[in-house]
């Protein structure tokens, strides 16, 4: 096996490097428009429940949803740790 000279090293450590600082970059903006959406649909889930004038039929389907999110952010943050 033909041993690798520097230059043709550091240039693919290079291509390496940026290929893993994309991909970071990638992760972080899906995780924010992820967390922008859950928020938002929290948001107007908890709104329905509170408000003095919504009906019942708005409730039923609120009250799934805002325990759906609450259990998969907490399955997300038990599952994480436990790694």
């Amino acid at each position: 096996m033909p041993r690798e000279d520097p230059a043709e090293r550091d240039s693919r450590l290079r291509i390496e490097e940026a290929n893993a600082a994309h991909q970071r970059r990638k992760e972080l903006i899906l995780h924010i428009a992820a967390l922008l959406v859950i928020s938002v649909v929290l948001a107007v889930c908890v709104w329905t429940i509170v408000k003095t004038n919504s009906t019942e039929e708005d409730k039923k389907w609120a009250v799934p949803i805002l325990s759906a999110i609450v259990t998969g952010l907490i399955g997300y943050v038990t599952g994480r740790s436990a790694k």
